[in-house]
């Protein structure tokens, strides 16, 4: 009889250990791939506002933007491990030389495996009708456009800019299972490692999340963190060779 208890109580304790194991797991994976999240969040603080100054003082050029915001987010940039596209790492940027190393294997701003850019930079205004019947230049400093009557006419020198990170969570289970919690989706049971993958093609998803969903049918985990920032103009406006956008495209819009 007592043989009998010991090999329920053993069957009992095997069950609760496959239920309760991979919720372990998931708390102290989970935990790691969020501190590197929180901490992508705080760089890509510093990177719109590194974005933002290279575009004041450059007319507002987004590759000058985009390349100053990739320089304060090559840290937590990663790579490919040995080639292989789902499985990365992040190499470390310590000294001078491996800044430089890693910044030439960055310089192209695509996540490697996606058509995602590490670092994209939206110029949120002032946009085409902000600026109205200018000419192809509109003066920084010119009176007229730097302390107009309006208060809204007042921000026609102010670039306002949304910087995008792309950042691929590289931590393995815990990526898949915070991906598919953001984006609201039914996790299988006991959080299995292999589920329905999401569908490479949605018609029902906008340009931007469609190539996150192609990135995740290869099992490559992307969250876009994003963060916004202001700042008057130190250089011209030139609008035909740098051209502002007709409507304000940023996911924080800076709504008047």
């Amino acid at each position: 009889m007592s043989s009998l208890c010991l090999r329920g109580q053993s069957g009992q304790a095997a069950v609760e250990a496959a239920i309760v194991l991979p919720l372990f797991v998931f708390l102290i994976l989970g935990i790691l791939q969020l501190g590197l999240m929180h901490q992508a969040r705080l760089l890509t603080k510093y990177a719109a506002y590194k974005a933002v100054r290279a575009g004041s003082l450059n007319s507002a050029k987004v590759e000058e933007m985009e390349k100053a915001a990739l320089a304060v987010l090559l840290p937590l940039l990663s790579v490919p491990t040995d080639g292989v596209e789902n499985r990365a790492y992040i190499p470390p940027v310590g000294s001078a030389a491996e800044f430089q190393n890693k910044w030439r294997e960055m310089s192209g701003n695509r996540v490697p495996g996606t058509s995602l850019k590490h670092a994209e930079v939206t110029i949120c205004g002032p946009t085409r009708s902000d600026v109205g019947g200018s000419g192809p230049e509109l003066d920084f400093d010119d009176p007229r456009n730097t302390a107009p009557t309006g208060w809204r006419d007042s921000h026609r020198t102010k670039l306002r800019v949304q910087v995008t990170f792309n950042y691929r969570m590289i931590i393995p289970f815990a990526d898949w299972v915070i991906y598919q919690s953001a984006r609201s989706r039914e996790l299988p049971m006991v959080m299995r490692m292999r589920g329905k993958e999401p569908p490479p093609e949605d018609p029902h998803l906008d340009r931007n999340e469609s190539h996150y969903e192609r990135a995740a049918a290869q099992r490559i985990y992307i969250a876009p963190i994003r963060a916004t920032y202001t700042m008057r103009m130190q250089s011209n406006f030139f609008l035909n060779r740098a051209a502002l956008p007709g409507s304000n495209a940023c996911v924080f819009p800076f709504s008047y």
